[in-house]
């Protein structure tokens, strides 16, 4: 759900004004009670009362400080009754009242009629809240669901660079696969040196490297993927990492007094 018009200020103002004005109200007339009743009685039921005609009176309150908001809900149309439409959303179930001098657009952009509506379409309702939260509409647009972005981990052995292009492919040799690798100014390249984890750019990234690459693939045959987080692994450079020479010398014999 989205809110176009945030609520002022000043109907926030005003509607606690009223519950804190409900609150000594209430109050008040709950002391006129205790007086006539005992301490223990007095007290849980002046409670009990003041929090429920309280709650009562907030409850209306926020109802009418809502009402006439500017909003919009987006889902899928599960049920249609004239101009009544139940939208599946996020947050549940959306009613709708869709007014007869709405404009109804299709995918196209073009006008149709509320009688071309179907289930299962997915559409954006733009309009004005109503009471029990329905949405009277003004303005109905039909769209293609929203594809979730599936991020996909290749790991594999660099096999060709082309910095000048930020471009890369590493093979899976295990499956027999190879990724083509788009690099650009997000993508984050990780590795550890001295023992911490740190940035580093393409550059840094040799033939042979392994990697780890998360990233969002293309929609067709070619495994190619846009990185945007990539692990060079830190043992593809051990072998070229000098190696600490033992500084351990053997003990000079000592002589016998």
């Amino acid at each position: 759900m989205t809110n176009f018009k945030s609520i002022s200020n000043f109907k926030y103002y005003k509607f606690f004004a009223i519950g804190l004005f409900a609150i000594c109200l209430f109050a008040s007339s709950e002391l006129v009670y205790a007086q006539s009743s005992t301490p223990e009685e007095a007290s849980s039921a002046a409670v009990n009362d003041i929090r429920s005609k309280v709650k009562e009176i907030v409850q209306e309150k926020l109802d009418q400080v809502q009402k006439g908001q500017k909003m919009a809900f987006f889902g899928t149309i599960s049920e249609i009754n004239g101009l009544s439409l139940t939208l599946q959303t996020n947050e549940g179930e959306k009613q709708l009242n869709v007014a007869t001098n709405a404009a109804i657009i299709n995918k196209d952009g073009k006008k149709i009629k509320a009688e071309n509506l179907k289930n299962g379409l997915f559409a954006i309702a733009m309009g004005y809240l109503e009471e029990n939260n329905v949405l009277g509409v003004r303005r109905l647009v039909m769209s293609e669901k929203p594809k979730t972005s599936v991020r996909e981990i290749a790991f594999g052995k660099v096999t060709d660079i082309s910095k000048e292009e930020n471009v890369l492919t590493i093979k899976n040799e295990s499956k027999n696969i190879i990724y083509t690798l788009e690099i650009n100014d997000k993508t984050i390249i990780n590795q550890k040196i001295a023992g911490k984890v740190e940035k580093v750019k393409i550059e840094n990234i040799k033939n042979n490297d392994r990697l780890i690459v998360i990233g969002l693939p293309t929609e067709n045959e070619h495994k190619i993927i846009t990185a945007k987080i990539i692990y060079l692994l830190p043992e593809a450079n051990e072998a070229n990492t000098p190696q600490p020479t033992s500084s351990k010398t053997s003990p000079t014999p000592t002589s016998t007094p």
